[in-house]
């Protein structure tokens, strides 16, 4: 009945609940579960995110080619995404998107400070596929979805405006085991809670 409707619906909206399930809780179970497995390795990572230009520079450009896609209007983008009333403003944001980029990656003042804001970003674009994924469904374990994502995204909205919360964030959580482990123990408990449910009843 809804293969009519399929040409109008975006990329997002085509994703299963349990395919973003699989997903999502197979990289939160890997992610975290390295963490626990390699504690050392992980922490002086951690340590070294926020002054790490290289990857930031990197993981920026993604954030941006990721914008591009959303706004561009092709037959064969399917991440184009309806603008409603901005729809007219679409070629001054495609336009505007490599620049804002350009600035950022060549007169940032405070380089040592460019990765937070890039993974913020890329978390702000990231939580949209699974949200959507479980927007409006049936089966109530859903909720792990966004219950794990608002927080994410209040911490990503965070590290894009003060990025330096970002740099205290990782050196407390480096500095007290516990907390590491708690945390990451968290992590890869709903992972495993979600790769579950997703085969067991989003499919």
């Amino acid at each position: 009945m809804y293969d009519q409707y399929d040409q109008y619906l975006h990329a997002y909206e085509k994703l299963s609940l349990g395919t973003a399930g699989v997903i999502m809780g197979l990289v939160l179970l890997l992610l975290h579960g390295f963490a626990l497995l390699n504690p050392e390795a992980t922490k002086n990572a951690l340590r070294q995110a926020a002054t790490h230009t290289q990857a930031a520079k990197i993981l920026l450009i993604i954030d941006f080619v990721w914008i591009f896609l959303l706004l561009l209007d092709a037959d064969w983008n399917p991440l184009q995404m309806n603008l409603f009333d901005f729809n007219k403003a679409r070629d001054f944001l495609l336009i505007l998107c490599p620049v804002v980029c350009g600035v950022l990656l060549y007169y940032n003042r405070k380089r040592e400070l460019l990765f937070p804001r890039a993974l913020g970003l890329f978390l702000l674009l990231m939580a949209l596929v699974p949200l959507t994924a479980a927007f409006l469904k049936d089966p109530v374990t859903r909720l792990l979805i966004p219950c794990w994502w608002y927080p994410v995204l209040t911490l990503a909205m965070y590290w894009v405006a003060k990025p330096y919360e970002f740099r205290n964030q990782m050196e407390k959580l480096t500095a007290h085991p516990i907390l590491y482990r708690v945390i990451n123990g968290i992590g890869a408990a709903w992972g495993a809670a979600i790769l579950v449910c997703a085969v067991v009843f989003w499919y």
